[in-house]
């Protein structure tokens, strides 16, 4: 029997607001700088006053990816700015650059000191556990995988680190350990063919995997650009956690 437990805490007004500055930078670890320069140029847009995962949207829609999100508890921007928005950038708006590029951004979070218990994910499937983190104003760390035969456990929580309860500093990393199909070691390679290149570290991150090298060919089509066209390995290869997965998307 499953066991799904959701815990929540009450938090402040502030808190509430901040949470949702981490929803779009949870998923993006694709760190690699690609090998090839890309067909493609564009134009980083100004990302000052957003939530994180407006950021994300912005940046897909320029062909841009939003990288990690740097929380700033500085009460200068006090006066200036609500909790949870955008007051910074790591590469200046109106710049030119290769599309697929990472973009960082720091976000006002006046909780970010705060000490608060980790809620309990246990029994939980990875999704369901990620949303009962954020909303208690944690970051989801490192997977790890446990082989196991029953189906019906794919994808559960078993393990969590810092544990329940246990006291953390908010916007800290739990670390999961999920139930996998993968054998001891390895994980299989999941398609990555069809999907726009910006949703492609958050599928990687969750199964252990890193991005490797990005390089661009034209596009058939208008409606292709920024859709993978190719990867390497290819799926349902069996690959150890951390391999780095090269991709080919589709530029204009």
């Amino acid at each position: 029997m499953i066991r799904r437990r959701s815990q929540r805490f009450p938090a402040l007004a502030l808190a509430a607001l901040a949470v949702a500055l981490v929803a779009g930078c949870l998923q993006t670890r694709g760190q690699t700088k690609p090998d090839t320069l890309p067909k493609v140029v564009t134009t980083v847009p100004n990302l000052e006053g957003m939530t994180s995962e407006e950021a994300a949207v912005e940046l897909k829609a320029n062909l841009l990816v939003l990288g990690q999100c740097f929380c700033t508890a500085d009460s200068r921007w006090a006066d200036v700015t609500k909790p949870g928005l955008i007051v910074g950038q790591s590469k200046t708006s109106g710049a030119r650059l290769p599309s697929g590029t990472l973009i960082d951004v720091h976000v006002y979070s006046p909780t970010l000191r705060e000490v608060t218990p980790v809620p309990d994910v246990l029994g939980m499937t990875y999704d369901e556990a990620v949303a009962a983190l954020r909303e208690a104003g944690f970051l989801p760390g490192e997977v790890t995988r446990r082989h196991v035969q029953d189906r019906r456990l794919y994808d559960v929580v078993y393990r969590q680190s810092p544990e329940p309860d246990e006291p953390a500093k908010r916007w800290s990393k739990v670390n999961l350990g999920l139930y996998g199909a993968a054998e001891e070691g390895f994980v299989h390679m999941p398609r990555l063919t069809g999907l726009h290149a910006a949703d492609v570290p958050a599928v990687l991150i969750k199964l252990g995997l890193q991005q490797g090298t990005v390089t661009y060919e034209p596009a058939p089509s208008a409606s292709l650009v920024g859709t993978v066209r190719a990867q390497s390995p290819p799926i349902g290869t069996k690959v150890k956690p951390g391999t780095k997965v090269d991709i080919t998307v589709y530029g204009r």
